[in-house]
């Protein structure tokens, strides 16, 4: 078997995208924020079945996209988790193996631990890994993976071509990948996702916070940052050949990070979200980068019709790379009025919709809904999220990722970073609850919210609205002055 830099070509990645080939750790951490192990176990017994049985998946409530997307996030996870295998075989020697002590520690600290390994596999993963893919490498995984889609989408039970010990082995030997992927995750997190207090939820509105501050947009950089800028500007005009433009929007300290509005030629066909994502996962082992990514034309198209974003925020920004054959029209700068009165529109139109959604997450509660209430506070935070990042910036963002809205705010306050205490196990694994709630609530019929965490996540969403509203109100009168 071949350890080095890259992975034996017939067991080379199939799904995932470039920037996870890089950083598999990160399918790793997607697939437990997608669900709990609990309910990713829950899934795969049913995938199976449905496999072996003679009924097949329809999906109660949205078809069978559901066992495609459960099929998906597998195959990638075993695409990833041997991609650390081999890094690990590697580089075992940088691996901090953790004593019994600890591991009991992690037994009564955290929110799952695994009951299906060993004690030397649950002192080191990656003995399982290792384990199972001896038996079962990553392209037969793919094949028999392929097979239960196909077999659970399929109105008959599996035919005499397959072995249903085969089945019962693939089964068995996952929900032990899910442990050991768990564990990685888990130690990565230093000290993992713990198990939710009464004081967490209790204390959370008691938050001492300063006066808000809010920054506006204008970059400045010292000799040594644009240094650094400049080389981030080589790096990504060498890989992303049809860049346009790139305009510094602005930096934050902790950890340091460029915001960049970068500007593509209009006939790139890679959709921007995913140049976006390889931009960031470029500069990922040298410096933190935020890139906002959008087509040329775009840009012109806003410019013309006076959108505030393209206008004020773009030219007030500092432009640090444009072709010569690129020319916008001339900026129309809003006035400070109408970008007020615009601003207050979309806090109205996003903001009110944010607090109908808790309203609604406040119902679901009271009748014991905590499913459906578990996912309205995530349409709360979305929508609050939405509304004031579109008043200050005057940009729609339209993802459901609220790790990325939040560290898009802080480009202007971290204050809505501050909120979720994310310097904590605690507001970790509160924050990591909410964005799973999308996902989850949509998409898989056997997840069901827990009562405790449901409520526990209340205040913090109730916090954030409460927050937002000041940020906007302190932006208002700054904007009137």
């Amino acid at each position: 078997m071949y350890y080095g830099v890259y992975a034996p070509w017939e067991h080379y990645p199939k799904n995932l995208r470039h920037y996870e080939i890089q950083n598999p750790l990160s399918v790793v951490e997607e697939f437990f924020s997608c669900a709990w192990p609990k309910s990713h176990r829950r899934d795969l017994k049913e995938w199976r079945d449905y496999v072996i049985n003679e009924k097949f998946f329809t999906g109660k409530k949205h078809g069978p996209c559901s066992v495609l997307f459960i099929h998906e996030i597998n195959m990638k996870l075993l695409e990833a988790l041997y991609l650390l295998w081999l890094d690990y075989e590697e580089n075992k020697y940088r691996l901090s193996i953790p004593s019994e002590t600890q591991l009991e520690e992690e037994k009564e600290k955290w929110i799952y631990f695994p009951n299906n390994l060993s004690v030397k596999e649950l002192l080191n993963p990656y003995k399982v890994v290792k384990k199972i893919f001896k038996k079962i490498s990553p392209e037969q995984f793919r094949d028999y993976l392929n097979d239960w889609l196909h077999w659970a989408l399929s109105n008959s039970a599996i035919d005499e071509t397959v072995v249903p010990g085969e089945v019962i082995m693939v089964y068995e030997n996952m929900l032990k990948l899910y442990s050991a992927a768990w564990l990685i995750h888990q130690r990565q997190l230093k000290n993992g996702l713990t198990k939710l207090t009464k004081k967490t939820a209790n204390e959370v509105c008691a938050i001492e916070r300063p006066p808000i501050e809010i920054r506006p947009i204008n970059p400045t950089l010292t000799a040594a940052e644009k240094l650094a800028l400049d080389e981030v500007l080589d790096t990504i005009k060498n890989k992303i050949p049809s860049i346009q433009s790139v305009t510094l929007l602005g930096t934050h300290e902790h950890p340091f990070t460029y915001y960049l509005l970068i500007l593509l030629d209009e006939k790139e066909k890679i959709a921007e979200h995913e140049v976006g994502n390889k931009i960031e996962d470029i500069c990922r082992h040298h410096i933190s980068v935020i890139a906002i990514v959008h087509k040329a034309n775009v840009a012109r198209q806003g410019i013309e019709s006076g959108k505030r974003f393209w206008n004020n925020v773009m030219s007030k920004g500092m432009g640090i790379y444009q072709v010569p054959e690129l020319q916008f029209p001339e900026f129309k700068l809003v006035a400070e009025d109408d970008f007020t009165k615009r601003s207050a529109i979309d806090w109205e139109r996003w903001g009110l919709q944010g607090k109908s959604f808790l309203k609604g997450a406040k119902y679901y509660i009271e009748n014991k809904d905590f499913t459906l209430a578990v996912f309205l506070l995530h349409q709360a935070a979305e929508s609050t999220l939405i509304a004031i990042i579109k008043a200050i910036l005057g940009y729609r963002m339209s993802a459901h990722n609220l790790s990325r809205m939040i560290r898009l705010t802080l480009l202007f306050t971290d204050e809505l970073k501050n909120v979720f205490e994310l310097n904590t196990t605690e507001g970790s694994q509160m924050f990591n609850l909410l964005q799973t709630a999308y996902s989850e609530a949509r998409y898989r019929e056997s997840f069901i919210a827990d009562e405790e965490s449901v409520k526990m996540l209340m205040p913090k969403v109730e916090l954030l609205l409460h927050t937002t509203e000041e940020v906007f109100e302190k932006f208002t009168k700054a904007n009137k002055c």
